[in-house]
């Protein structure tokens, strides 16, 4: 990096508290602030003559709104809710900066979450690694060390498995159920089957069976091969991933 490295206390973190006061204070100070609770330091807005997107992706595991400025940070978003060792999250809440050589920098995580008990700011990787990125995740790795969190690059899922994504994330939402409706089809998938063979033994409707499979192997209580594309004549299983 120009100048040397960063040191820990020529990072500062600001953020929104609670009440809505935009707070600026020293890496090493923030290790204790639930991030992952607030609110995003700024709502994204799309920029004109760029590939942006604005959208409130819902998180099904924690009924929280998460304003993503990406497509990327979007599908990195649905991967996060398919994870089940995520817990509350946020997009956007904090941002780090520094200076070097009289010049400011900024770094905004796509994500902030609680995953297995632990606090993880998550960014997502960029198409072209630049060598201002490579800088930015050293400084990532300064700041998490001071505040004790940990540090996670992410890269959305592309060509088919994003597609199938896609088809899951759109049948994740468990509040349309019918009560049993799920471990009765679940039961069907001791051994492999089609998604459709599976819905006509459970005696289900077909659209309402299909989208319950999707729903089924979103949670991971179905499981099926994301390489190829998802169908109602694609294979699934219950238990343990084959």
């Amino acid at each position: 990096m120009p100048g040397g490295p960063v040191s820990a206390h020529e990072i500062a973190v600001c953020y929104l508290d609670r009440f809505g006061r935009q707070r600026e204070r020293p890496v090493a100070e923030v290790g204790e602030v639930a991030f992952e609770e607030l609110a995003p330091l700024e709502r994204p807005v799309p920029y004109p003559g760029r590939q942006s997107f604005v959208t409130n992706a819902w998180a099904s595991a924690t009924d929280q709104l998460l304003a993503c400025g990406s497509l990327r940070q979007q599908h990195c978003g649905m991967l996060l809710d398919r994870d089940p060792a995520v817990g509350l999250r946020s997009a956007g809440p904090m941002e780090l900066r520094w200076s070097r050589q009289g010049r400011r920098h900024r770094l905004r995580p796509a994500f902030v979450a609680l995953r297995a008990g632990q606090r993880e700011v998550i960014c997502v990787r960029p198409e072209e690694i630049t060598d201002r990125w490579q800088s930015e995740e050293d400084v990532l790795a300064v700041a998490s060390a001071a505040a004790g969190w940990q540090i996670r690059v992410m890269e959305p899922s592309t060509g088919v498995e994003l597609d199938n994504l896609k088809l899951l994330y759109a049948a994740r939402s468990p509040r349309w159920l019918t009560a049993g409706q799920d471990q009765l089809l679940a039961r069907q998938f001791a051994l492999p089957r089609t998604i459709r063979s599976g819905v006509r033994a459970a005696a289900l409707p077909s659209y309402v069976g299909v989208d319950l499979a999707y729903h089924l192997i979103w949670a991971r209580r179905l499981h099926t091969d994301m390489s190829v594309p998802l169908t109602p004549s694609s294979t699934a299983w219950s238990g343990e991933v084959r």
